[in-house]
C-alpha cells in the first residue's frame, strides 16, 4: 500500500458552497487507485472562528491590543459593541442561514445575516487594519509582498490565520505516518496569505511530506517566476494546469522508487521545481475530461456551508473558446473542450443520490449553446427535477425555445456576461457579442421565466463616462423589465472596475489598446495586477468612482461590488439561486422603527433596553467631532449611535421620566456638534436604544415633514437622500423629486401612498413637530430604490 496523499482548499474561499478543485482530485485519486483524503480547511477556519467559543477568544483579544491608528480604533471599538450580540447569536444565526425555510422568513433572515455581520466585524476587530468577511479580506500584511507574506505566517497577532491555525488545525491529520503527499489547491489571491500560513506550519510539522501545490492562482503566480522563489522552502512540486492525471503522477513516482530521483518530476505533465536556485519546468497537458471522475463531496462536511442546499459545484466544458481583452482564462487553463451531456448528468444523478442534494451550480468559465442545449435535453429526459445555474454568453442561437428548454431543465439562474451596452467598447473588448442579440436573450430568458445577472466591466480603456452611464442605465432597466413586465423577481446585476491583469491580452498587450502600463513599487513583487495610464477614455480612477457610484445607487441585491461599507451587503448569488428555486421573493430591506416625538406622555416612564451594548471607553475623536464619544449599539435594530457626554453613565437612565431626561442630558453636558439636548433624546426614542413604557393609543399621523439633517445630492434630474442617522440612501426620480421640494418648504402633499411610505419608513419623512439637526451616524449601510 502506497503512501495516503491529503488534498487541502485553503483559506479563503466560498463560505456558502464547496469548491470542485478538491473533491474532484480526491475522486481522480481514488479512480486510480490512490488512497486519499480532503480537507477544506477554508470551511473549517469560517465555521470554527464564527463560532461561540472563537468569538469570546476574539473578544477578549480586541480588548487587549493596542490600535493601530484611528481607523482600526473605530474598528476595534465597533468589535467591542457588537460582541455581545455576535456571541450569543452565532451559532442560531449560521443555522438559520443553512435552513431552506429561513428563505420565507424575511425578518429570520436579516437577523441571521446581521449576526454575521457582527461577527465578522469582531474578528475584524481583533487584528489590526484587518476587514474580514466571507468574500476577501484585508490584513496589516499586503499578499502583493512576499516579505509581507513570509512575515504574515509568524504572526498571529496580526494575521487572523496564523491564530486561528494554531487553535483549530488538525494537526493530528498531517502527523500520522502514513500521510506521505500533501497537495493544496491555491485558485485565487484571497487564499495566498492563508494558503502560504499553512504551508510554513505544515513543513514545521511534517518536513518529510513531499508538498505539492496547483490551482489556477498558482499556475498563474508561479508562471512569471524564473528563479527560486522563497515559497520552494514550502513546496517540493508545483503543478501548473489542470491537476487531473499530473498529482496522480506524482503520487506514482514516489512510490515507486525505481522512478524516483531528482530528475522524477520530468515525468510529471506541468510540473515546475526549485533546482539548485533555478526553476525547472516540464509542458502542461490537457485532461481528458470526457472521463472525469465524479467529485467527492461526500468526504466533505457539507453541514458547515453557510448556504441551504447545498448547492454543489458541476462542469460540462474546460476553459473558454474566446479571447476577451481583459480575461486571463485561456492563459490558465489550456484549450476548450467539452463532456458529453449524457456523462454530465449520470454525475448529477449519482451525486444527489449519495449527497442528498437537488441544487447545482455549473462552474464552467463558459457554457456554449451546444453544451445548454445538451445537458439541458438530458435533464429533461431523465426527470433529474433539480434545479441549477451557470453562465453563457449573448449569441443569436439563444432564442424562445431553447430558453423554455433551459427552464423546463431546471435552470433557475443564468449568468451573463453583458460588460457593456455600447457596441464599440464590446468591440473594444474583442467581446464577439452584439448588443441586439443581448437585447434578444434576455427577453427570451425572461419570457420562459429564467432570472438573469449580468456582469458588468466599469472603465474599460478607451470606454466613454456617458458609454459607461447608458450600460448601467440598460442593466437598471434589465431589472425593472424582468420584474415589472416578466414578473421575474430574482434578476441582478453586478459591475465591477477594469482591473488590468499581467496574463490578459491587454496586459500582454497594452499598445494594442491604448495603454501604458505603470510598474509595480518593488515590493510588491507578487502583484499581477497593474495600474496603468490610458491615451483617451476614462482612466483607472475614473472606473473606480463610476463603479462605487453604481453600487451606491443600486439596491443592495443588484450589485457585487464592494463599496466598503458592510461585508455582507449584497445578496449572495447561491442565495439568490435558491430564492428563485423556490418562488421566494427577494427579501425587502428591515423596516426602521419610528415613534412619537415629542412623547406622548411626559410623565411616561423610559426603561433601557436591555439589549442595548454601550461602549464605555472614549471613542476616537474624528475631523468634526469636538471630543471623545460614548457609543450605543442595538442589535434588534441595527442602529450604532454616537454621543458626546461627559462622564456618562446611560444605564442611569433606567426609569426616568421624559421630563427627568432632558435634565440629566443637560446635567452631564449631552451634545453633538451643538445640538440640544433635545435631539439626543430623540435620537435616543427614535432609534430604539429607549423605550416607552407605555404609548397614547389612538394617536393621529400628523403632518409629514422632512427630517433635519437629510443630505441631498441632486445629478441629472434624480435627487439621493442620505438620512444622517441610519445612513440609509434613497434616489427620488421624477414627480417624487417635485413632492420633496413642496415638503422641504413645508407644504402638505398629498402625495402617493407609496412615495410616502417609502420615506417616511427609512426616515426621511417624519410624523410629528420639527426636531433639531440628528448627529451624523457612526455607521452608515446602503438603503433601497424609490
Amino acid at each position: 500500500m502506497g503512501k495516503k496523499t491529503v488534498l487541502v482548499n485553503p483559506p479563503l474561499w466560498n463560505a456558502y458552497a464547496p469548491h470542485l478543485a478538491v473533491p474532484l482530485l480526491l475522486g481522480d485519486l481514488r479512480a486510480r487507485g490512490h488512497e486519499a483524503a480532503a480537507y477544506d480547511l477554508s470551511i473549517e477556519c469560517v465555521d470554527w472562528m464564527l463560532s461561540e467559543a472563537a468569538l469570546t477568544q476574539l473578544r477578549d483579544k480586541a480588548e487587549r491590543r493596542r490600535a493601530a491608528g484611528l481607523r482600526d480604533e473605530w474598528a476595534r471599538q465597533r468589535a467591542l459593541l457588537v460582541a455581545p450580540a455576535a456571541i450569543a447569536g452565532v451559532e442560531e444565526a449560521k443555522a438559520r442561514l443553512k435552513s431552506l425555510a429561513t428563505l420565507c422568513e424575511p425578518e429570520v433572515f436579516h437577523s441571521a445575516r446581521r449576526t454575521l455581520r457582527d461577527a465578522l466585524w469582531l474578528v475584524s476587530g481583533a487584528f489590526p487594519d484587518c476587514e474580514f468577511d466571507l468574500v476577501s479580506n484585508t490584513s496589516a500584511y499586503s499578499a502583493d509582498s512576499t516579505a509581507q507574506v513570509l512575515a504574515a505566517t509568524e504572526d498571529p497577532a496580526g494575521n487572523p490565520y496564523r491564530w486561528a491555525f494554531d487553535r483549530m488545525l488538525d494537526r493530528d491529520l498531517f502527523l500520522d505516518p502514513a500521510v506521505g503527499v500533501v497537495g493544496v489547491s491555491m485558485s485565487a489571491d484571497t487564499q495566498l496569505i492563508a494558503g502560504v500560513t499553512f504551508l510554513r506550519m505544515l513543513r514545521d510539522m511534517r518536513p518529510d511530506v513531499h508538498v505539492v501545490l496547483g490551482g489556477n492562482y498558482a499556475t498563474r503566480l508561479v508562471d512569471r517566476w524564473r528563479r527560486r522563489h522563497p515559497l520552494f522552502d514550502y513546496v517540493d512540486t508545483v503543478v501548473t494546469g489542470e491537476g487531473e492525471g499530473a498529482l496522480a503522477s506524482v503520487v506514482d513516482a514516489l512510490e515507486e522508487p525505481r522512478r524516483g530521483g531528482s530528475d522524477f518530476r520530468e515525468r510529471i505533465p506541468g510540473a515546475v521545481w526549485d533546482d539548485h536556485g533555478v526553476l525547472r519546468r516540464t509542458p502542461r497537458h490537457s485532461a481528458d475530461i470526457t472521463a472525469s471522475a465524479v467529485p467527492a463531496y461526500a468526504d466533505l462536511p457539507l453541514h458547515k456551508y453557510l448556504a441551504p442546499g447545498p448547492v454543489l459545484p458541476v462542469f460540462a466544458s474546460r476553459s473558454c473558446p474566446w479571447d476577451c481583452a481583459f480575461c486571463s482564462i485561456p492563459f490558465a487553463s489550456n484549450s476548450f473542450r467539452q463532456r458529453p451531456p449524457d456523462a454530465v448528468v449520470d454525475e448529477i444523478h449519482r451525486l444527489r443520490r449519495d449527497v442528498g442534494s437537488r441544487f447545482f451550480m455549473f462552474v464552467d468559465e463558459i457554457m456554449s449553446l451546444r453544451t445548454l442545449r445538451g445537458v439541458a435535453e438530458a435533464l429533461v429526459r431523465t426527470s433529474a427535477g433539480i434545479h441549477w445555474y451557470g453562465e453563457t454568453r449573448f449569441a443569436r442561437g439563444l432564442d424562445e425555445e431553447l430558453a423554455g428548454l433551459l427552464h423546463a431543465s431546471g435552470c433557475r439562474r443564468m449568468n451573463f456576461g453583458l460588460e457593456s451596452a455600447s457596441q464599440r467598447v464590446l468591440d473594444l473588448m474583442r467581446k464577439g457579442t452584439r448588443v441586439e442579440d443581448a437585447c434578444a436573450n434576455i427577453e427570451a430568458m425572461l419570457k420562459a421565466g429564467v432570472p438573469l445577472h449580468l456582469f458588468v466591466i466599469h472603465g474599460f480603456p478607451g470606454e466613454t463616462e456617458e458609454e459607461a452611464a447608458r450600460t448601467v442605465a440598460f442593466a437598471e432597466a434589465v431589472r425593472r423589465l424582468s420584474v415589472e413586465t416578466y414578473g421575474v423577481a430574482h434578476t441582478t446585476w453586478g459591475g465591477s472596475p477594469f482591473v488590468l491583469d499581467v496574463h490578459s491580452p491587454v496586459g500582454t498587450r497594452p499598445d494594442a489598446f491604448g495603454v501604458r502600463i505603470e510598474p509595480p513599487a518593488p515590493e510588491d513583487d507578487l502583484s499581477l495586477w497593474r495600474n496603468y495610464t490610458v491615451g483617451s477614455g476614462m482612466s483607472h480612477e475614473d472606473g473606480l468612482r463610476v463603479a462605487e457610484t453604481a453600487a451606491g445607487s443600486a439596491g443592495d441585491t443588484n450589485v457585487w461590488f464592494r463599496a466598503a461599507r458592510d461585508p455582507l451587503a449584497r445578496e449572495i448569488e447561491e442565495f439568490t439561486f435558491l430564492r428563485a428555486s423556490a418562488g421566494v421573493p427577494l427579501p425587502e430591506a428591515p423596516a426602521v422603527p419610528l415613534f412619537d416625538w415629542p412623547p406622548p406622555d411626559a410623565g411616561a416612564r423610559l426603561a433601557l433596553d436591555p439589549e442595548v451594548a454601550c461602549s464605555r471607553v472614549p471613542w476616537p475623536a474624528t475631523e468634526t467631532d469636538t471630543g471623545p464619544a460614548n457609543a450605543l449599539y442595538h442589535p434588534r435594530y441595527d442602529r450604532f449611535l454616537q454621543l458626546n457626554a461627559r462622564d456618562a453613565d446611560w444605564r442611569e437612565l433606567d426609569g426616568v421620566t421624559w421630563r427627568e431626561l432632558e435634565t440629566w442630558l443637560a446635567d452631564h453636558e449631552c451634545h453633538y456638534l451643538g445640538t440640544d439636548p433635545a435631539t439626543t433624546a430623540t435620537l435616543l426614542v427614535r432609534h430604539g436604544f429607549l423605550v416607552p413604557s407605555r404609548r397614547r393609543a389612538g394617536r393621529g399621523p400628523g403632518r409629514l415633514r422632512p427630517e433635519i439633517g437629510v443630505a441631498v445630492r441632486s445629478r441629472d434630474g434624480i435627487h439621493s437622500l442620505t438620512n444622517p442617522v441610519t445612513g440609509v440612501t434613497v434616489r427620488l426620480r421624477g414627480a417624487a423629486v417635485d413632492a420633496w421640494h413642496r415638503w422641504s418648504s413645508g407644504e402638505d402633499v398629498a402625495s402617493g401612498p407609496d412615495v410616502t411610505a417609502a420615506l417616511a419608513r427609512f426616515g426621511f419623512l417624519y410624523r410629528g413637530p420639527a426636531a433639531a439637526r440628528p448627529p451624523r451616524p457612526v455607521h452608515a449601510r446602503q438603503g433601497q430604490v424609490v
